[in-house]
């Protein structure tokens, strides 16, 4: 039976998305046939990286986790570096892309490694047992586990999922250079490859993707319609320009129609005014939310690939997204389904359309929106390019 690695910055249960839940996916999709690792820090939260879990060994649903101890967290010193990231990018936009941030390398790997986390104990865990893995999957393109990690391995049965987005950090030259040396990249979607291309340079790889929830679930009733959002809730998510531009669209439209979010909240959300925070729920409720929506609505300017915005496709449920986004834009084009905006005129017109629709163009846009989830993201088809790549690692 093939040893295989997966490496991620966190693993825990209580952690249910991002790359967290993208390796948890693909270590279970291999674990009837493959035995699987999961090499991760004994980090629980992203903002700090502080070793909040035991370090050791964990069996979880046949899957092994190995957790090692946080040697560098993020601190405001990191903050600081971010802080001048942001301002470097901004001064120079319209550059082209090599151009974006002229820092040296030496300032790009302390950014890389600021972030956290840094891990000696995992990466000397690599450098030691790296030969005994058939194949050793990076999750994301990001952080210190996988530049060092990759780095130390003595052989070329590695690949990334790199998540990529287009954001600041996407443009530094080691991250390049990490692309272009890796051994194999598994894409999430076709957009986030050709943003790889435009970036990196790099134009390899294969889409993998993820698979998402399918099952038809009886949707929710609530006393009013609604609009839903789940994820986190941060501006970096276009939660609070949504959330303000709902409120302008309630106040003009005169409207019963109300915002439902679910998930993290970082804004400090205040209900009222036809927003209603409900928390974390479980996933029944999750689903049931998303078949009852007159609209899911993802407004994230930088997103791989959105599992939230594909379940609630699956139940047949509208999508309204921010074209700014070229994944959640080809979601919608490729599956002739939902609204794109680029303002908040255009998200209030595609408000409109969505509450205008009447039974039959319901429905027409339900069957399209699940059809596109169901060929694209099925366990099975994603379970099959998956041990594909794997096969292809193992046999380099």
């Amino acid at each position: 039976m093939k040893r295989i690695a997966i490496v991620v910055p966190r693993c825990h249960e209580s952690l249910v998305g991002g790359a967290e839940a993208h390796a948890w996916q693909y270590a279970t999709l291999l674990a009837d046939s493959c035995a699987v690792e999961v090499l991760t820090t004994t980090a629980s939260d992203y903002v700090n990286w502080a070793n909040d879990l035991p370090a050791g060994e964990e069996w979880r649903d046949g899957v092994l986790i190995r957790r090692f101890r946080v040697a560098r967290g993020r601190t405001g010193y990191f903050h600081d570096l971010h802080r001048r990231l942001l301002a470097e990018f901004a001064a120079s936009a319209g550059a082209a892309a090599a151009q974006r941030v002229r820092w040296p390398e030496a300032l790009q790997d302390e950014f890389i490694r600021a972030q956290g986390p840094v891990s000696h104990d995992l990466v000397a865990h690599l450098a030691q047992h790296g030969d005994d893995y058939a194949a050793v999957i990076f999750l994301t393109y990001l952080y210190p586990t996988t530049h060092d990690g990759s780095r130390v391995l003595g052989h070329r049965r590695w690949g990334i999922v790199p998540t990529l987005h287009d954001e600041p950090p996407a443009y530094l030259r080691v991250v390049a250079e990490l692309g272009a040396r890796v051994p194999r990249i598994l894409w999430n979607t076709p957009a986030e490859r050709r943003l790889a291309a435009r970036l990196w340079g790099v134009d390899a790889g294969n889409i993998v993707a993820m698979t998402v929830a399918t099952a038809p679930v009886t949707p929710a009733r609530e006393a009013a319609p609604y609009l839903l959002y789940c994820g986190r809730i941060d501006s970096h998510k276009g939660c609070a320009m949504l959330i303000d531009a709902f409120r302008a669209y309630r106040r003009a439209r005169g409207t019963a129609l109300e915002l439902v979010l679910t998930g993290a909240d970082t804004l400090g959300v205040k209900s009222g005014e036809g927003v209603r925070y409900l928390g974390f729920v479980d996933e029944a409720r999750k689903f049931a939310l998303m078949a009852g929506a007159v609209a899911f609505v993802q407004p994230s300017p930088n997103e791989s690939l959105s599992i939230v915005l594909l379940e609630a496709m699956a139940q047949g449920t509208p999508a309204i997204v921010n074209g700014a986004c070229e994944v959640l834009a080809d979601h919608v084009h490729d599956s002739g389904s939902g609204y794109v905006f680029n303002d908040v005129a255009q998200l209030h017109a595609a408000i409109d359309t969505a509450m205008a629709l009447d039974e039959t163009a319901r429905a027409d846009q339900a069957r399209r929106a699940r059809g596109y989830v169901l060929e694209h993201y099925a366990r099975d088809s994603v379970r099959a390019r998956l041990v594909a790549e794997i096969e292809a690692l193992a046999a380099a």
